[in-house]
This record gives structure tokens, sequence and C-alpha cells, in this order.
């Protein structure tokens, strides 16, 4: 009887622990997510200072900056730089704005939404 108990005990715990670990994941993804959503906010805003986009293309650019920040290579590059150092340092803002704005697929999909005179502009930006 003692062994059924402590059996049953034992595996309630394993289920519990289960459960948090569940719930950490999910709350570990979703503040990846945020801090992807505020990065590219940050993103956003500064190209909007320098390209003077408008409201359509701001929406059109988070989304292609949030897509790109979600990407394999970005993810590396963002883990590299740690997330407490990303948030409101304009150094490391600059460096993912580097980072970007080097990237063709980037520069392609910024040619879809940017006029002419835009898109001047964005190419005095792209680091050499």
């Amino acid at each position: 009887m003692k062994k059924l108990l402590f059996l049953f005990f034992a595996c309630s715990m394993m289920h519990i622990s289960a459960q948090d670990l569940s719930t950490m994941a999910k709350s570990d993804s979703s503040s990846g997510n945020s801090m992807i959503e505020n990065l590219a906010a940050d993103q956003v805003k500064s190209f909007t200072k320098k390209l003077n986009l408008n409201e359509k293309q701001q929406e059109q650019v988070s989304g292609l900056v949030v897509s790109q920040l979600k990407s394999e290579k970005f993810k590396k590059m963002l883990g590299s730089l740690g997330a407490d150092k990303l948030m409101g340092s304009s150094d490391n803002t600059d460096r993912i704005q580097s980072a970007l704005l080097s990237d063709e697929s980037f520069q392609k999909e910024m040619g879809s939404i940017l006029d002419e005179k835009q898109m001047e502009a964005m190419k005095t930006y792209i680091p050499k």
C-alpha cells in the first residue's frame, strides 16, 4: 500500500512539473516575441525618421522587420548581443539596423515598399 501511495504521489508531482515546464516554455516564447516586437518598433521608428515613411509604409516595414528578426540569421545575432542589452540601447539599434540594411532580401523587400526618393535615402544608410 505504501508503494502504491508513493507511486501515485510521484506521478502527481511529475505531472505538475510537466505543466509548469509547459507554462514556462510558453512564457519564454511570448516574451521572445514581445522583445522582437519591441525591437521591430524601434527599427520602424528609426526608419520612419530617416526615410519619412507614411503610415501604410510603416505597417509594411514593421511586418518586414519582424519577419527578418524572427529568421535564424537574426536570432543568432540577437542571441549573441544578449536580451538584456538589446532594449533601449541606440548602439544595438544601429547594429541591428546595419545588419538589416546589409541583407539583400531585406533591401529587395524594402524596394517594393519605398518610392524612388526613399530608396535613394536608404542607400546612404547601407553599410559599405
